[in-house]
């Protein structure tokens, strides 16, 4: 009886040692997304019920007052239009390029690696750098688009893009576009290597045009890399801050303003921690919705 229990106890000391060994490899990464990642959600939460200005040590409870005054300031409403404006223009448009220039690039062999690279070397950049770029080529009066727009004699288009509540929405779109197509398309091309190579040679003998393979054979293989695209993108837009904070500070007015923008501004031009925590929290929200209903939407597509 005893050898048995020894034999029990050797054999559970052993999976006590792998899974503890498991334990300390994982342990460092928890950590640090606790400390750094779940620990400020928290603290924005609870902050986002006080009227903290960010310095003081006193702060008091005022329950939803900051979340009513998020939502019935003026400028809320062209917040949440300019956030839905980006998405309907910016995620489609992105992703029909990604697919486009993904297909493009795969089908022409060789040359391949040197178009993945050229699209993807904006990824590198930093975004602020990124918005100084796209400011010198949208300045109405050196910049090289209005060089460009004098030789080809259309210089009725000139204006100040980024000047103009009519035209900053698709500037600042265009910009975004430029800056992050290289990595969806990446994703995408990722998707096509999975696509068998037969189906291809038998569209090509049953007369198939270069349309119809993409609509009827390419996009349904890679449904799952363009509901990845779709989500990552939507969560991009949502949260985006830099670019519209380097290229416009979110005006003229608040006609590029975003909720991550106006955020940053409740927290350190208005010195109200509490608002910038409710704004926070909203789009937290608001992403996490937008997340799971295009999740959901997509996945019951591809079922079908």
């Amino acid at each position: 009886m005893k050898k048995k229990d020894n034999g029990k106890q050797k054999q559970w000391s052993g999976r006590d040692s792998k899974y503890i060994n498991a334990a300390l490899f994982v342990l460092p990464a928890v950590l640090l997304v606790t400390v750094f990642l779940v620990y400020p959600i928290i603290l924005s939460f609870k902050y986002s019920f006080t009227d903290w200005n960010g310095v003081s040590e006193e702060y008091h409870l005022i329950g939803l007052e900051n979340y009513r005054n998020v939502i019935a300031s003026s400028e809320f409403k062209t917040l949440f239009s300019n956030t839905f404006y980006l998405i309907i223009l910016y995620v489609p448009v992105l992703n029909i390029m990604a697919i486009l220039f993904a297909v493009i690039i795969y089908d022409i062999g060789r040359a391949a690696n040197f178009y993945k690279v050229v699209l993807f070397l904006p990824n590198i950049v930093s975004m602020v750098v990124v918005g100084f770029i796209w400011r010198t080529i949208y300045n109405p009066a050196t910049g090289p688009l209005v060089y460009l727009l004098e030789k080809m004699g259309m210089e009725n288009l000139i204006q100040d893009w980024l000047g103009q509540k009519q035209t900053v929405m698709p500037a600042l779109s265009a910009a975004i576009v430029w800056f992050a197509v290289g990595f969806y398309v990446l994703i995408y091309l990722g998707g096509l290597s999975t696509v068998p190579e037969e189906l291809y040679e038998a569209a090509a003998v049953d007369g198939i045009n270069w349309w119809q393979k993409l609509w009827r054979i390419t996009l349904p293989l890679i449904v799952q890399s363009v509901t990845i695209n779709i989500i990552v993108s939507t969560i991009a837009i949502l949260t985006l801050f830099d670019l519209p904070y380097v290229l416009t500070q979110g005006g003229p007015g608040y006609a590029s303003q975003t909720m991550a923008l106006m955020s940053y501004q409740y927290a350190f031009k208005a010195m109200s921690q509490g608002k910038a925590m409710a704004m926070a929290v909203m789009l937290t929200l608001i992403t996490v919705v937008f997340a799971v209903a295009e999740l959901f939407v997509l996945n019951r597509k591809s079922s079908d």
